[in-house]
């Protein structure tokens, strides 16, 4: 059997924290009458991969993801409790909050289509591209992409800036933000400084599996509000950098 291997983030010493992890996952995977072996097939991951975990190896974001979705199960019930304090976020949405987003939507959907169809026209065109080419599928994994809408609504909840979380979780502040894009497959250990920067718990992190607090629905709305928000200054900027190429271009055929 020919079965991808996913890349263990980390080579050294067990933790504690991983080997407890790894005991909890045994459990649960053994509970359910399952062996490696079947997890194996249903996660399409190496037999190598899933034990190294459960013996408390470091595993990438992704690779965990896969696992807690093929014994659907929440995050909760295989982590350890948290040993950095945790306190509740304040996510509730006014009524204003809703109908400016939804304006925001309704805005934004009118003019969504066509300018991404303008902007991949141009990219195309700087290229020298055939305009009738697929634009490549998106790279990033859909579950990363979750992870960085999660940790990005909560910092915001957190009135914490990029380069706040990056200097309470002891990172850069260009790895935050290919975080929060999904582009970065972050490991445990690494999620564990987030979580504890965010004052959340760590399955918090874990989107789109059991066990997710309503109030992250509320996060999400905030969320997407600001975001829309800062899309409408992009749309601004791009306006401007559009005028621009238009003068020229009239200039030229002049």
């Amino acid at each position: 059997m020919n079965k991808k291997t996913e890349t263990q983030v980390s080579d050294g010493q067990a933790s504690d924290y991983l080997l407890e992890l790894g005991n909890r996952l045994k459990e649960v995977r053994e509970g359910k009458d399952m062996n490696v072996m079947s997890l194996c097939f249903t996660t399409d991951l190496s037999v190598g991969t899933i034990s190294n975990i459960e013996r408390g190896k470091n595993a990438s974001y992704v690779t965990l993801y896969k696992i807690l979705s093929a014994l659907k199960i929440s995050a909760q019930q295989i982590f350890p409790e948290d040993d950095h304090e945790v306190i509740p976020i304040d996510a509730e949405t006014t009524s204003s909050d809703i109908e400016k987003y939804q304006e925001l939507i309704r805005a934004y959907g009118k003019v969504a289509e066509p300018l991404r169809s303008l902007i991949d026209t141009m990219d195309r065109l700087s290229r020298n591209e055939d305009d009738s080419a697929e634009a490549p599928a998106d790279p990033r994994e859909p579950s990363l992409i979750e992870l960085g809408d999660r940790i990005r609504d909560i910092r915001l909840a957190r009135k914490l800036t990029v380069a706040d979380l990056a200097l309470a979780s002891k990172n850069n502040a260009s790895v935050i933000q290919l975080l929060e894009v999904g582009f970065r497959n972050p490991s445990v250990e690494f999620l564990k400084r987030i979580a504890a920067a965010l004052q959340v718990e760590m399955a918090d992190l874990f989107p789109g599996l059991p066990g997710q607090h309503e109030s992250f629905n509320a996060l999400r709305v905030l969320g997407l509000y600001s975001c829309l928000q800062s899309a409408r200054e992009q749309i601004s900027l791009f306006q401007m950098h559009f005028n621009a190429f238009e003068k020229i271009n009239k200039t030229s055929v002049n």
